[in-house]
């Protein structure tokens, strides 16, 4: 073999050992989360206070599973699968394809993304880093101490708040482990009640994060 297709076989092999070093391992397993809506912009039997159902594994896997909206034919599904995302209408199986651009791929999906905007934006990050699977991390993180909270759905509880400008946002957790039972948000006479209805690990599956078959995809456009 000359030399110079020895070098250029080295380098091609170190070059692909590398970009596999640099690939996380795939996950064993993956949180799925329900959650429901409680909130007076949220009334009984609207689309904002149907369930939402969620898949997360690793930093790199997510899904979004959104009810029927009748109002607008709209039957939302997100797929993440970094840094290829796919954004999807169940309703007429049509959707978008879109690709991150880095420079780190993480998904990160805020739990109170509309309150996010309402805030100074001295604040805004703050409620922003308060992401679905990192719920207790966040408190933990922020220094709430924990405290003896109330009984909730029949549930012994505890209770962390952090206060953030005229506003707080609360965390009950239950079991042991801790795991979620509701995130609550509250400034002025304005409140939202995230409950878990659903919150546990099981078996990784690849297909929840791969391109959805039997829909007509297109190229989002470069923002």
């Amino acid at each position: 073999m000359p030399p110079i297709t020895r070098r250029l076989l080295s380098l091609a092999v170190a070059l692909s050992a590398s970009l596999a070093a640099q690939q996380p391992p795939t996950p064993k397993t993956m949180t799925k989360i329900e959650v429901i809506l409680q909130s007076p912009d949220a009334p009984a039997g609207s689309f904002a206070a149907k369930p939402r159902v969620m898949y997360f594994a690793g930093t790199t896997y997510g899904r979004v599973e959104e009810a029927f909206d009748s109002d607008r034919n709209l039957h939302g599904l997100v797929v993440i699968h970094e840094p290829d995302f796919w954004m999807i209408n169940l309703a007429d199986n049509t959707g978008q394809h879109a690709i991150d651009p880095g420079p780190t791929f993480n998904i990160h999906i805020p739990i109170f993304p509309y309150r996010v905007h309402e805030l100074p934006d001295g604040q805004k990050k703050k409620l922003q880093d308060l992401e679905f699977t990192h719920e207790l991390e966040y408190f933990k993180a922020a220094g709430a101490t924990p405290q003896k909270g109330p009984v909730l759905q029949t549930k012994e509880t505890t209770l962390y708040n952090v206060k953030i400008g005229d506003a707080s946002v609360s965390l009950f957790t239950y079991g042991t482990p801790e795991r979620p039972l509701s995130v609550v948000w509250l400034c002025g006479d304005e409140h939202d009640i995230l409950w878990y209805s659903g919150y546990g690990e099981m078996p990784f599956d690849l297909k929840l994060f791969s391109k959805p078959e039997n829909v007509k995809i297109v190229d989002a456009k470069p923002q």
